[in-house]
């Protein structure tokens, strides 16, 4: 038997904004939150998302328990496209139709000059197929990222991507035997 989790990053230093594959880093107070959510936990091995707001944090924390740490690009969040680096009330200010279309049928409405959930979904379903034989995984990554996966894993629809709330600090655990996946643990992390 093996045990996945995948953690949302914690606070970054532009709270408030779609970063996508922008790089923002952690906050001091999000970096010691992570640690804090973390204790007492043990890995055998951890992969991160590229964007330092997982890597920097993830590559720490494996010299810590002293395991290896592999960074995997298909880890990394959805690309925003023109959204990225902005806030909800600056792209609604120019116009809420897009985003409201993102939020209501994310499928057929894609950020403008953003990645799709569909082309988001193969490369995260990619990353999760070759995932490496460890006991317990740590898999550091981003909000978009555990929605998709855990519409793969649960049998639900990428539709409803936006019906599962993930907050910085999220976890999903996933157990993986003979019997299939199953959802073992779910925090949905700190608003």
């Amino acid at each position: 038997m093996a045990t996945v989790t995948l953690m949302h990053h914690g606070a970054t230093t532009h709270p408030g904004h779609f970063h996508g594959q922008a790089e923002v880093a952690l906050s001091p107070r999000g970096i010691a939150d992570m640690y804090r959510t973390l204790s007492g936990a043990r890995f055998d091995l951890v992969i991160s998302s590229p964007l330092q707001r997982c890597s920097t944090f993830a590559r720490d924390y494996a010299e810590h328990l002293d395991i290896p740490c592999e960074v995997d690009d298909d880890w990394t969040e959805i690309s925003f496209g023109e959204w990225e680096g902005k806030t909800t009330h600056a792209i609604m200010s120019s116009g809420p139709g897009p985003l409201k279309a993102f939020w209501r049928d994310p499928l057929n409405h894609p950020p403008p000059g953003g990645e799709s959930l569909q082309q988001a979904s193969k490369r995260v379903d990619r990353a999760w197929k070759r995932l490496p034989h460890a006991n317990h995984i740590l898999i550091v990554t981003h909000a978009g990222v555990m929605r998709l996966l855990f519409c793969r894993l649960m049998g639900l629809p990428l539709s409803d991507v936006w019906r599962i709330e993930i907050h910085h600090l999220a976890r999903l655990t996933f157990t993986l035997d003979e019997r299939g996946v199953r959802l073992r643990f779910f925090d949905a992390g700190q608003a």
